[in-house]
């Protein structure tokens, strides 16, 4: 499975960019496994359109929304792993968000919590979660139920 993440805003911090570096870290290694390839990468809110443009019946994106799906790790491992694109891109756009004609392109809208979060806590909050999933396919034990 392919993941990609693309992001708009910069991380404030150098925290913040180090705990995301962590988990792209983590999810490199697992990539040596073939279970997951994860990219991530700071593009244009132009970029992130064509994206959506391009978008084609082997590709599925899931756009970040303060108003989308709440999803459990089960069911967000399952986006994931039970999903017959072969590709997934993950968008989080920038300080206004998304428009609605946007949004309605998008195959699923998801929200990491009912509080409004930073864009690099998302971004953070995802890569965790993508980790977390990935560990859960191979059974690693960083996830308890």
């Amino acid at each position: 499975m392919i993941i990609e993440l693309l992001y708009q805003d910069k991380f404030k911090f150098n925290f913040e960019k180090d705990l995301f570096n962590k988990y792209n870290e983590r999810l490199e290694n697992l990539s040596k496994q073939s279970i997951v390839h994860f990219t991530q990468k700071r593009v244009s809110e132009k970029r992130m359109l064509e994206e959506l443009e391009k978008k084609n019946n082997n590709t599925y994106i899931v756009i970040l929304e303060e108003k989308g799906r709440n999803l459990r790790t089960e069911q967000f491992k399952d986006l994931i792993f039970n999903s017959s694109a072969k590709k997934i891109i993950f968008l989080i756009g920038g300080t206004n968000g998304f428009k609605k004609n946007v949004l309605e392109k998008a195959d699923l809208t998801i929200s990491l919590s009912k509080m409004t979060l930073t864009h690099s806590f998302a971004a953070i909050i995802l890569s965790e979660q993508i980790y977390r999933s990935a560990t859960m396919k191979l059974g690693h034990p960083y996830h308890r139920k």
